[in-house]
């Protein structure tokens, strides 16, 4: 494996922290979040210029024909900017229907949400969902059609997404289902999140109509929730290096006893703590991308990047904090965002503890 990212991927990550910078600046966000969560004009800008949605995907189905890398970048570089669009729900969705759609289903479903026309989202974000016993969703046969009820919590962006990909128990096993957000016996209600710029929901299923994604096995499931967990590693690996820039920036900047508080050696050893973490995490991070298109590999990989990177994320957040000082706690300082962000992701998809033995189980340990 050439442990390196190619010159067209560093283009690629160069272009998007540019228009990130530009057209996703802290102010922007903050006002976001405020009043909702998504930046809708921002999202259809990112899907049409950038085509984000549609890296991975295949060109038959409308996609770019790129790799997991390329979207993990992406991933990387909206995570360090906060960005509040529903990429990480949306791009959950079209993973998990590529794996587990047939060709007629991906043709019909994906269309839509590679383009930005639509917004899907996963509702799985607990520590397995491949586990029949960790579906809280049952799907049942009334009238010749497959019907879904239960309820699923959080879903990511939720509140705005136009179709659901849900995993229920089918006869002792789980299946994934596609549900329309506007579908009889939907309800959706929009929970309180503790990270402002990535709202939840709580999906709420009373024999809502639904289409089986019965092409690919249970493994695929499992392979989908490990895609998402190595995306999130990428996402929290950015959220983390920001935290590092934004410490150093303001020790270098900030003084007492007539000289800058980065001289002073409690400072140091601190930001040196967090950037040896974010060098290991950007290791595991970027193993478990070019590892993806390997089941077996990845399998190991994901929830050892996802624990790595949910560690560190909240390490450097609250280090970031602390070298701040007093004005980091206050409403108006960004930090608190990052913080915010680590603390709910490191819960998505199994916490570091649960991805740690999970890792032991599939490692035989």
């Amino acid at each position: 494996m050439d442990f390196r990212y190619s010159s067209e991927q560093d283009a690629f990550r160069a272009s998007l922290r540019g228009f990130l910078r530009d057209h996703a600046p802290p102010g922007q966000v903050r006002a976001v979040a405020a009043g909702g969560g998504h930046d809708s004009r921002l999202w259809q800008r990112l899907c049409a210029e950038l085509e984000l949605p549609a890296l991975h995907a295949p060109p038959e189905y409308g996609g770019a024909g790129a790799t997991l890398v390329e979207t993990a970048i992406a991933f990387c570089e909206l995570g360090r900017a906060l960005t509040p669009v529903p990429y990480a729900a949306t791009t959950f969705a079209i993973e998990a229907i590529l794996r587990m759609g047939d060709d007629e289903q991906r043709k019909s479903l994906l269309s839509g949400l590679l383009a930005g026309e639509q917004i899907g989202a996963l509702a799985a974000s607990g520590s397995d969902h491949a586990d029949p016993s960790a579906a809280t969703v049952r799907a049942d046969r009334h009238g010749g059609a497959t019907v879904l009820t239960g309820e699923c919590s959080p879903v990511l962006h939720g509140h705005i997404a136009d179709l659901f990909v849900v995993p229920a128990r089918a006869d002792d096993t789980v299946v994934l289902h596609v549900v329309a957000a506007d579908a009889a016996g939907v309800t959706v209600v929009r929970l309180p999140s503790f990270d402002i710029t990535r709202p939840v929901a709580k999906l709420q299923l009373a024999q809502a109509p639904a289409a089986a994604l019965t092409s690919g096995s249970p493994d695929d499931i499992g392979r989908a929730l490990d895609v998402a967990r190595m995306l999130l590693a990428a996402e929290m690996l950015g959220g983390a290096e920001a935290c590092l820039e934004l410490a150093v920036e303001h020790a270098r900047r900030r003084r007492q006893f007539d000289r800058p508080i980065g001289s002073f050696q409690a400072i140091k050893h601190t930001c040196a703590d967090m950037m040896i973490e974010i060098d290991a995490t950007r290791a595991a991070a970027m193993f478990a991308a070019m590892s993806a298109a390997n089941p077996q590999e990845l399998q190991i990989a994901a929830p050892l990047a996802k624990a790595q990177a949910a560690d560190t994320f909240v390490l450097c957040a609250g280090s970031a904090i602390q070298i701040h000082g007093g004005v980091a706690f206050t409403w108006e300082h960004n930090l608190h965002l990052y913080f915010r962000r680590a603390k709910t992701t490191a819960a998505l998809f199994g916490s570091s503890a649960r991805n740690r033995a999970l890792l032991a189980d599939r490692a035989g340990l």
